[in-house]
């Protein structure tokens, strides 16, 4: 090759990365807030005589997918008369099955479903807390030990269709100090590659002493696939500029986990979110928990997936949920990060208008599947995208 054709070939190179960059950096995410076509509506105002319906989450298992909520009696309150409900689907979420209670305590509030799929046995497992105090309660008042928020497991072997009796599991993940206990609420993962594989995560938010801003946020695992459960990483550092509240998490091809939380009241209202890793399975934090201004969100639950890994033959692909308004909790978006959560950049707007609390499963190769609140929290929608990856040109 001669020097003329070796400066073709650099410049052509130069091009293509240019282009490359240009396709990853974009900052306009793809609108497919107008598209309704691939719209259901799970949960609604009404259906079955709850007032209202929050917090949504949701699982893919072999042979259906199960979307869960808070079915809430008599308001959209965070307190009150709640049971935990759950659909399921066998087509993607085209369409749903009758709405079913799995768990009821009479006026008591059992909330923050928080599932996890362990692939090998086709097992959903299901976490949960229930409690018979309001948040503004446990936060400020003393309280019997007998009356803090309690912390369960269910199971189930056959795609949801039926569950095991539910296990109290309190103390084996909740430090007897900790007064605010709230399991997620999003789905926990099952780590996939490193040391720990096979290992199940699940996010806590906590409270560490009395008061309205002790809030912090803690992980727990299980090494045998969701029978015992231990607490891992705890946050319990007040003087940050996190005030770290519900999270979410994501493994990273080299076996760490990202994350990803609610800051509450703590930073600016322009960094609304918070980031921190664990090295070794969920077993501690890395210090600081970097308040971060890379995400719109106002103050808010959000959700993390991993799409695809250069591990499985892909290119590396996180996706994170979030409204993207950080004053109001409205319009929609998808994120996505293709260098393990270093940058994140607009993918697609999901929805337009009001829209709160969400969570993402991985339907199949092509698709994705996102569910949230809008309306005012009178419906939980469910959308179906088809997700284009981006093009990248790699060379032997």
């Amino acid at each position: 090759m001669n020097f003329l054709q070796m400066k073709r070939s650099y410049n052509f190179l130069l091009f293509i990365a240019f282009i490359t960059s240009a396709i990853l950096t974009s900052q306009e995410p793809i609108d497919l807030s107008k598209d309704s076509s691939n719209v259901s509506t799970p949960f609604y105002s009404g259906l079955n005589g709850y007032f209202s319906y929050r917090i949504p989450t949701l699982i893919q298992s072999k042979k259906a997918l199960v979307a869960f909520a808070e079915g809430r009696k008599n308001s959209t309150s965070d307190f009150g008369n709640i049971d935990l409900v759950y659909r399921r689907s066998t087509n993607n979420g085209k369409s749903w099955e009758p709405i079913k209670i799995l768990v009821d305590k009479d006026t008591i509030a059992v909330q923050n479903p928080v599932p996890i799929f362990v692939k090998e046995k086709n097992k959903i497992v299901l976490l949960f807390n229930i409690t018979s105090q309001s948040e503004h309660d446990i936060l400020n008042n003393d309280y019997d030990p007998k009356d803090e928020r309690k912390a369960y497991v269910t199971y189930s072997f056959d795609d949801g269709q039926s569950w095991s009796i539910p296990k109290e599991i309190t103390r084996d993940v909740k430090l007897s100090h900790w007064r605010w206990h709230a399991m997620g609420p999003v789905h926990g993962i099952e780590l996939n590659y490193g040391d720990h594989k096979g290992r199940l995560v699940a996010p806590v938010a906590i409270s560490i002493e009395k008061g309205q801003k002790a809030y912090c946020m803690a992980l727990i695992y299980s090494d045998d696939q969701g029978e015992q459960w231990k607490i891992g990483a705890i946050d319990n550092d007040l003087t940050d500029a996190v005030q770290s509240n519900e999270t979410t998490i994501v493994e990273l091809t080299n076996g760490h986990i990202y994350v990803n939380t609610r800051d509450h009241l703590g930073g600016s209202r322009e960094k609304n979110r918070g980031e921190t890793y664990s090295l070794d399975g969920g077993l501690t934090f890395t210090k600081p928990i970097i308040e971060s201004d890379k995400f719109p969100s106002p103050i808010v639950q959000s959700s993390l997936l991993r799409w695809d890994s250069t591990l499985d033959g892909k290119h590396d692909m996180i996706l994170f949920s979030t409204p993207s308004n950080t004053n109001k909790r409205e319009n929609l978006v998808l994120m996505a990060s293709y260098d393990e959560s270093k940058h994140w950049k607009p993918l697609y707007k999901i929805h337009y208008g009001f829209s709160a609390y969400s969570d993402m499963v991985k339907l199949n190769k092509n698709f994705l599947g996102v569910i949230y609140e809008t309306d005012d929290y009178k419906k939980i929608k469910f959308k179906r995208i088809k997700v284009k990856r981006p093009r990248l040109i790699e060379f032997d």
